[in-house]
C-alpha cells in the first residue's frame, strides 16, 4: 500500500475522513512535540501544547490553502500556540542548536544537521549555551537545524523578512558561539 502525500490526506480530511486526519496526526506528532518541547521545557507542558496545535489545525483544515505546504502551516501553528501559551504562563524559553559560527550564511547541509550533534554531552552543552542567547533568535535556529526548514520556510513560519531570517541566524550563530567558548574559558 503506497503512502499517501501530505496534500491528498488533507484534501481527504477536509472532506471528513478522519482517518486521513489521524495519519497526518501520527506523521507529525512527535516532530511537533520535541519542536515544542524546546519551547515550554516541560513534558506534560508540551504535550498539552501539542495537543491544542492539533486542535487547531483540526479546526483550521478547511481553510488551509493547498497552494502551501502543510509541514510549513503546521509549523506556523505550533510556533503562534507555542507563542501564546508564552505569553499566558510568562514562562522562558529554551531552544538549543549548534554551528559554524565562522560562517555568514549557509543552506542546510547534511554534515551540520542537527541529527549528528545528538551525543548527550554535545546537548547538555549546547542547552546550556543557548539558555544565554536573545529568545528571538532561537526559534530560528531550532527551525533551521533541527528541523531543517530552509530559509524561505521559516520565513512563512515566521511571518518574516527573508533577509531578517538570514540575519537572525547569523546573529545567534555569533552569540551561541560566544557563550559556547565562555563555557570553556
Amino acid at each position: 500500500m503506497q503512502e499517501l502525500s501530505d496534500k491528498e490526506l488533507v484534501e481527504k480530511a477536509k472532506k471528513g475522513d478522519v482517518h486521513a486526519f489521524e495519519q497526518l496526526l501520527f506523521r507529525y506528532e512527535k516532530q511537533i512535540f520535541v519542536y515544542l518541547l524546546r519551547f515550554v521545557n516541560q513534558k506534560e507542558n508540551a504535550e498539552d501544547v501539542t495537543q491544542e496545535t492539533f486542535i487547531k489545525v483540526f479546526r483550521s483544515l478547511k481553510t488551509f490553502d493547498p497552494e502551501y505546504k502543510f509541514k510549513t502551516w503546521l509549523y506556523t501553528v505550533a510556533t503562534n500556540t507555542a507563542y501564546d501559551w508564552l505569553r499566558k504562563d510568562k514562562k522562558s524559553q529554551e531552544l538549543f542548536i549548534i554551528d559554524d559560527p565562522d560562517s555568514e550564511f549557509e543552506t542546510i547541509d547534511e554534515s551540520t544537521a542537527y541529527k549528528e550533534l545528538e551525543s548527550k554531552e554535545n546537548v547538555e552543552l549546547i542547552d546550556n549555551a543557548i539558555q544565554k542567547i536573545k529568545p528571538t533568535y532561537q526559534t530560528v535556529i531550532l527551525l533551521f537545524y533541527r528541523d531543517e526548514l530552509g530559509y524561505e520556510e521559516i520565513a512563512e513560519v515566521l511571518k518574516l523578512p527573508l533577509n531578517t531570517v538570514k540575519t537572525h541566524l547569523y546573529r545567534a550563530k555569533k552569540a551561541l558561539s560566544e557563550e559556547l567558548k565562555n563555557l570553556y574559558e
